[in-house]
């Protein structure tokens, strides 16, 4: 794959996907406190502070609601569910591929290079309702968790890149830069960075200690801060730094 730097035409695209989906998932499931279906990654990141979007879309669900989803997105929206594997769905675009990944809650997710797991049973009563660029609502994890499934997946990336075992460098390195800058997204005082539970994501980062450095390193990556492009350096290594007191004070 190329460099991830996706048009505005693919996102607007995957936007087109993402609101057939979640009112699909509204007609055939009730968003509660406990709802089956939660979209996670760069969408929900949107979700709270809209600055870019996703190419993907990514849903955490039970298999009933997976297997459901396949079927009409292969008979409705012409996507392939056995291009990638079994718990992906495909569409090709004029501007590039649109993949939609399903989780499970029953499954495990362990940190790459550790013993550590975060799966998605956390999201259990962490969960909220959000309006996704006022076209739909959706089921999202709490800004707190967010943040920590964000720093699982920069671990992940750079990982696989210090490794050399990354199946393709150049396309992982821009999806850490996105990363990166996810989370200064929700950081960003001005769109909702003040909401976070201190207390939450204190504990968790005592529990997985080695996330902090991926935390530290954010405001020392220019690409992302360049990317987001809404803060700048110095702001942004307050940011983190005010954070990582706060989450070690256990203040709230």
């Amino acid at each position: 794959m190329p460099y991830y730097d996706p048009s505005p035409q693919i996102i607007e695209k995957s936007l087109e996907e993402l609101e057939f989906i979640l009112n699909w998932i509204r007609v055939h499931e009730e968003l509660g406190r406990n709802p089956v279906t939660v979209l996670v990654g760069g969408w929900a990141v949107d979700s709270y502070n809209p600055w870019y979007g996703s190419i993907d879309i990514d849903l955490v669900t039970n298999n009933r609601t997976k297997h459901s989803l396949m079927h009409i997105l292969n008979r409705k929206r012409d996507y392939d569910h056995d291009r990638i594997g079994f718990h992906t769905v495909y569409k090709q675009t004029d501007y590039g591929p649109i993949i939609i990944d399903f989780a499970s809650r029953d499954e495990h997710y362990p940190f790459d290079g550790r013993v550590e797991e975060l799966n998605f049973d956390i999201l259990n009563r962490q969960t909220i309702i959000q309006n996704v660029r006022n076209h739909v609502f959706a089921a999202v994890p709490t800004r707190s968790l967010l943040m920590l499934f964000k720093l699982k997946a920069t671990w992940d990336r750079s990982l696989r890149l210090n490794s050399e075992t990354s199946p393709d460098p150049d396309w992982e390195h821009g999806k850490l830069i996105k990363d990166y800058a996810d989370i200064i997204a929700l950081l960003d005082p001005l769109h909702g960075g003040n909401e976070i539970d201190f207390d939450f994501l204190g504990e968790k980062l005592n529990e997985f200690d080695f996330l902090k450095e991926c935390l530290r390193i954010i405001p020392e990556n220019r690409d992302a801060i360049e990317k987001y492009n809404r803060m700048d350096q110095r702001r942004v290594r307050e940011r983190v730094e005010q954070l990582l007191q706060l989450t070690e004070r256990g203040i709230s």
